[in-house]
């Protein structure tokens, strides 16, 4: 907006026109004086002076009001100002010739012409003040203004009446018309509200020292104005002549200053204070002018002013007592809602977003004081942790995995009561404080907790089954709630490990299975590292003549501080801190390397080379990418290479089944290794692209009898022949059992009666030795 801006307000330097009329003002002040005391009688020379003054202000304000650093609405404010300036020039100019052309000049008579010119004047500074923006008020605060203002305007009018307006002959004989004495209680009231604007109300367009000057120049006009009486017997001096060249003098510097103040930011308006002291002012001075004059019967007008004073004091003090009010009841509102704001952060600071459990704050608050009130073995804390709850998430959707838990923490506390706080630690990780119970109690509220996640949970629009791993503790030996959070933690992790959807009590000794496992977990990175992995190869072989014809590709771990660490021990370890990811890696890349030595030629081959490929590398949404870069790198064919994946890890479907379906698409061959020993769907061999069944060694090691595990082993070889698929059976340890598997179907078999997993180069000789025969469909 014009007129706002950054700096200073330049200094005070007099300019031509200033000077002009500070001189002028002064000479005229001189001559008066001189007139007063008899010196000289020339009332022409104060009439030219105050003329060419008048005149002469007229540019400061017009100059002024040309400044386009100045908002339109001050700039049409100065416009008002040097057209009332105007036409107070013309008036002076009528008001001269009526006091020096008559038969009785000089006089002090005023003729309507030239109060039609004063009255103008007048209006043109009244117009310029109502159209100024003032600052904004409420309601409550414009009408104290009005009071104040309605005060301040009685309290003159008394005064003025007292002291000048009440000689109401002497004007009508001074003047020779009483419309002269309306001008000038006009221009008084004019004075009084310029006065009560200025001050009281303010505005952010103009600079506050240049309108308290204009104030000024009203206030003094009308004193000056109000003084005519006064000068009823000396002809040679008016009433013009003093207060013309005072407004004139005091408007000139309150342009000058505004120009100089130009470009400065105006400081927003100071906050008005709840009381104010013109009312009590105006009452105090009518009152201390009704005793001065009091002779037993005050004039009516005393008595009726401080009547008027007294009840507009009264009514405004109302308006103050109703504004308190008023500001008394924004107080509360704000107090209750800061107190709403205040509860509302702190029930988000101790609550769980999406649940609305108790979060990890509130719980271990809970903890230090159930710790602090309770015997140690009344209080428990068990961590309940859903169990491959990431399928969800991949399968679904997030959304259906916030609605499950959601679900699954009504379905908490809707079996949970006092003494049990409900809480999630966060992910799919919820906590039971249970204080004060006995061991008993809290095996119970846990059981509980089991048997209502048992049933099917509606999320999102599915039906879906939950399992959990709750690890459960006290507090005997402890009052750190930490150590409670670790132990219950640890637990948990030995429920999962111990086959998911687990209860397992904290004891001492999982601290050192838990301590060995993150040591065995450094260790196999640096294994990884430093190349201390290597693979075995375990040949399938063609029945019956037990041909070569391809491998499973197995690792190994040499520690040099363990010595040989088996797999079965630091595989699941490797599932647990994700390092199956880097080793399934090296190990794709290391067999298919291998593979390329044994390229088929003269028969002696390993067609196919089979590499076992975990859930966590199938959920890995890269890694189709990473087999078809191996792949590339090392230059196998597609079709060379099997991956042995198991049921469970593509039986919820999800990114590991959309995984298989992109290695199949680049040609990989896929097997089901372990088949009916997981969840046993027939129907996963229609949605899973499946090329080979590799049955489980369960199975193998009683086909020689007329066990069940025969009948399954005889039905898994008609259901991969009605399903063109190849059969593996794995673990064949026997020759009884190698005939009686080739006679029942299978082609193809694998165990240690053949051969042991052997390294590369023993492979190598082995495939040597072998005669050709034929080769797998």
């Amino acid at each position: 907006m014009a007129g706002r801006g950054e700096g200073t307000v330049r200094p005070f330097r007099l300019t031509p026109d200033l000077s002009l009329v500070a001189v002028l003002t002064v000479g005229v002040f001189a001559w008066l004086a001189g007139a007063l005391l008899g010196w000289w009688r020339a009332p022409l020379v104060a009439w030219i002076a105050v003329q060419v003054i008048a005149l002469v202000t007229v540019w400061p304000a017009w100059r002024t009001a040309r400044m386009p650093q100045l908002a339109e609405p001050a700039r049409r404010f100065w416009r008002s100002l040097a057209f009332g300036v105007t036409l107070l020039a013309v008036g002076s100019v009528s008001g001269a010739f009526d006091a020096l052309a008559g038969p009785d000049a000089p006089s002090q008579r005023v003729s309507p012409r030239t109060i039609v010119f004063y009255i103008g004047t007048v209006l043109s500074v009244f117009w310029a003040l109502l159209r100024l923006p003032g600052a904004r008020r409420s309601r409550s605060n414009r009408l104290q203004y009005i009071l104040d203002t309605g005060a301040v305007m009685v309290t003159a009018a008394i005064f003025a009446w007292h002291f000048s307006f009440r000689e109401y002959e002497q004007w009508r004989l001074a003047f020779g018309t009483v419309l002269a004495l309306g001008v000038v209680i006009v221009l008084s009231c004019v004075a009084m509200l310029a006065f009560v604007k200025i001050t009281a109300v303010g505005t952010e367009l103009l600079d506050r020292t240049a309108l308290r000057i204009l104030g000024l120049a009203t206030a003094a006009s009308a004193a000056t104005g109000a003084l005519a009486p006064a000068l009823s017997g000396l002809p040679y001096v008016h009433g013009t002549q003093l207060s013309v060249p005072t407004a004139c003098l005091l408007l000139a510097l309150a342009a000058d200053r505004q120009r100089r103040a130009a470009g400065v930011a105006v400081p927003p308006s100071p906050p008005r204070r709840g009381w104010s002291v013109l009312p009590y002012a105006a009452v105090a001075a009518t009152n201390a002018l009704l005793l001065i004059e009091w002779t037993g019967s005050p004039p009516l007008y005393l008595v009726g002013g401080a009547v008027a004073l007294t009840a507009i004091v009264v009514i405004r003090q109302i308006v103050a007592f109703a504004e308190n009010s008023r500001l008394l009841a924004r107080v509360d509102h704000s107090l209750r809602e800061l107190r709403e704001a205040r509860d509302q952060l702190a029930q988000q600071a101790t609550r769980d977003d999406l649940t609305q459990l108790a979060n990890r704050r509130l719980l271990q608050q809970h903890l230090d004081d159930a710790l602090a009130r309770f015997a140690p073995e009344t209080v428990h804390l068990a961590l309940i942790d859903l169990d491959d709850f990431k399928t969800v998430n991949d399968r679904l959707g997030h959304h259906v995995g916030d609605d499950l838990l959601v679900a699954v923490a009504q379905r908490l506390t809707g079996v949970t009561g006092p003494p049990t706080l409900v809480g999630r630690l966060g992910g799919d990780e919820f906590a039971l404080v249970i204080a004060p119970a006995s061991s008993w109690q809290a095996d119970a509220a846990v059981q509980l907790v089991a048997e209502a996640l048992h049933r099917p949970v509606h999320a999102g629009g599915h039906e879906l089954l939950v399992q959990a791993s709750v690890g459960l503790t006290d507090a005997v030996d402890t009052r750190e709630p930490r150590e409670l959070l670790r132990r219950a933690d640890v637990a948990m992790y030995a429920a999962k490990e111990r086959g998911k959807h687990r209860l397992a009590r904290y004891e001492p000794s999982l601290d050192h299975d838990a301590h060995e496992y993150a040591r065995l977990g450094a260790q196999l990175r640096r294994a990884i590292d430093e190349g201390e992995l290597y693979l075995v190869y375990q040949p399938i072989v063609e029945l019956p003549a037990g041909r070569t014809v391809a491998a499973e590709a197995l690792v190994r771990w040499q520690d040099p501080e363990r010595g040989f660490v088996p797999p079965d021990v630091f595989i699941p370890v490797a599932e647990r801190n994700g390092l199956i990811v880097p080793l399934g890696e090296w190990i794709l890349r290391e067999a298919c390397r291998q593979a390329t030595q044994w390229q088929p030629r003269d028969g002696h081959a390993v067609h196919r080379i089979s590499v076992n490929v975990s859930a966590r590398q199938l959920r890995e949404p890269a890694f189709p990418a990473t087999v078809a870069a191996i792949l590339a790198e090392t230059g196998l064919d597609a079709g060379r290479l099997v991956v042995e994946i198991t049921e469970t890890a593509v039986f919820d479907g999800g990114v590991a089944l959309d995984s298989v379906r992109a290695l199949h698409g680049l040609g990989v061959t896929v097997a089901l290794d372990d088949f009916g020993t997981g969840h046993s769907s027939l129907g996963l061999l229609r949605t899973c692209p499946v090329d080979v069944l590799k049955v489980d060694k369960s199975f193998v090691d009683e086909v020689t009898t007329q066990s069940d595990q025969a009948v399954i082993a005889t039905a898994l070889i008609q259901i991969a022949g009605g399903l063109r698929l190849q059969a593996v059976a794995e673990g064949v340890e026997t020759a009884d059992q190698a005939t009686r598997l080739h006679q029942l179907g299978y082609r193809y078999a694998q165990g240690y009666h053949f051969a042991r997993p052997m390294p590369a180069a023993d492979l190598t000789r082995l495939l040597q030795a072998d005669t050709p025969d034929s080769v797998p469909a």
